[in-house]
């Protein structure tokens, strides 16, 4: 409780320079922040997180095979550049390869690893 009368204290000597309007306002965006604060407290916050956390675990596989997707899409895009900047007789192939072999290989690390944030 000690704590929270220093909060009031510093907010009440911070708005000594405001005007009156914006002290309103202020004050009804704190009482309905502590209102919100108090509400989400009593009520199932808890039960909230552990659905939402359900709810994202869900989510883990078909995320994981779109980044296979991506990583697929990334390996036919670049050889496709490949393929025509070998064509037309470009100096930097080799850049394009390793740029499209980075990026397939990334995104394949991600999609790995993805299952370990979810733990």
């Amino acid at each position: 409780m000690f704590q929270l009368k220093q909060v009031f204290k510093s907010v009440e000597k911070g708005l000594e320079s405001v005007n009156g309007s914006c002290k309103r306002g202020f004050a009804a965006f704190v009482l309905g922040a502590m209102y919100g604060v108090q509400a989400f407290a009593q009520s199932k916050g808890a039960g909230g997180f552990s659905s939402a956390t359900t709810e994202i675990k869900s989510y883990e596989g078909p995320v994981k095979n779109l980044m296979y997707a991506i990583a697929a899409v990334i390996a036919l895009v670049g050889a496709f550049n490949v393929y025509f900047k070998m064509q037309n007789g470009d100096q930097d192939v080799k850049k394009t390869i390793m740029m499209t072999i980075g990026g397939c290989v990334a995104m394949v690390a991600m999609a790995t690893a993805l299952p370990m944030f979810f733990k």
